[in-house]
């Protein structure tokens, strides 16, 4: 498994992101599929910030640098998410086309 993602928040302290939680994932998941195209930035960067405080178990999304709320959002949602297909894509194939049938 890849190594868990970190965030530096203003004051210098770096936080590891926790094992991740199937509802986390469903979390993350829900707000990716959301329809964001129309949203105000300050509303895009508030949102985005509030699910990284979730993510990484932070009590105020005050202490994140803004300039990390995007890229940080995005590299906590990526391993996220992928935690789920990292698996499936270690099972044999014939496994998979079993199941469907």
């Amino acid at each position: 498994m890849r190594e868990l993602p970190k965030l530096t928040l203003i004051d210098g302290q770096e936080v590891t992101l926790p094992k991740p939680t199937m509802k986390m994932w469903l979390r993350v998941a829900e707000y990716d599929d959301l329809e964001k195209d129309e949203w105000p930035m300050s509303r895009l960067m508030t949102e985005h910030a509030k699910v990284i405080a979730e993510m990484y178990g932070l009590d105020t999304i005050d202490d994140i640098d803004p300039a990390d709320v995007l890229t940080g959002y995005v590299e906590a949602a990526k391993y996220i998410l992928g935690v789920a297909t990292e698996k499936l894509q270690k099972l044999p194939k014939n496994v998979e086309a079993e199941e469907e049938q």
